[in-house]
């Protein structure tokens, strides 16, 4: 808890910008993406849980990019390819792969962009290495995790998280085993039938911030959702409110374009 106040209280810098982002970004969207900056430097993961149409995708695209750029800038010594190591994996339902491809190509075409599908994927593993998106489905991942495993990624990122809500389903179970640097979750709805989903989201970004399940089910998950106990209800919005971010339409709604 003593560590969680520091994190929150520590002031946070204005982050500069990836200097080859092709968008001016709102000021909500600097916010959030300062918000990710610091989470990469201080080592944790986060949940970017902005309602929908919010650019939750170009906030991401702007910290790896960022992040590349930096890589770029200032290579890890004796490293050569300033790519390798740096390739970033994301997990999405299918639906959602055309408009990640289209929002990189318009807004970060520096990064380049694989795609994992397709009855012959096995054949493009051994060219990870040469793209920093990598792009595939939970039910890819589920299927590959063999293969998956296996490779070290810079940033896991989750699309439409609440996919891994039932900590038992085998999508969740798969993406736990992924190993990457920097771990994000990008979701509308973090919380859709009970507190359980948070717990899984938050396990998969932070593991052992929230305890076991059995432990948080009988911290949290019961007080809070049975007996509406006010307390355990602020404990727990105090230690998660540092690794989630969520704003609404309504919020910043001076923002966003007049219809």
């Amino acid at each position: 808890i003593k560590a969680l106040k520091s994190m929150e209280d520590a002031e946070r810098k204005s982050t500069q910008l990836p200097s080859s982002l092709n968008v001016q970004l709102r000021d909500y969207q600097v916010e959030g993406y300062s918000w990710l900056m610091f989470l990469r430097e201080q080592g944790f993961g986060g949940c970017l849980a902005d309602d929908m149409g919010l650019g939750k995708t170009l906030q991401t695209l702007a910290a790896v990019l960022k992040d590349k750029e930096e890589a770029e800038a200032c290579p890890e010594p004796g490293t050569a390819n300033t790519r390798k190591g740096r390739m970033n994996l994301i997990a999405m339902p299918a639906s959602l792969l055309h408009n990640w491809k289209a929002e990189i190509l318009k807004f970060a075409p520096q990064l380049s962009c694989l795609t994992y599908t397709g009855n012959d994927r096995s054949d493009l593993i051994r060219w990870f290495e040469h793209y920093d998106m990598i792009l595939t489905t939970y039910g890819l991942v589920r299927n590959d995790i063999k293969l998956l495993e296996r490779y070290q990624f810079n940033y896991i990122i989750l699309d439409e998280s609440q996919v891994i809500k039932n900590p038992s389903s085998k999508s969740a179970k798969a993406v736990k085993q992924l190993s990457g640097r920097y771990r994000l979750v990008l979701t509308g709805t973090p919380i859709e039938n009970s507190l359980m989903d948070l717990w899984s989201q938050m396990t998969f970004l932070n593991p052992g911030l929230l305890g076991s399940y059995r432990f948080f089910k009988q911290e949290y998950g019961v007080p809070i959702e049975k007996r509406q106990d006010e307390d355990r209800r602020n404990k727990l919005r105090v230690l998660i409110k540092p690794f989630l971010l969520r704003r609404t339409k309504e919020e910043i709604s001076e923002e966003l374009p007049s219809l």
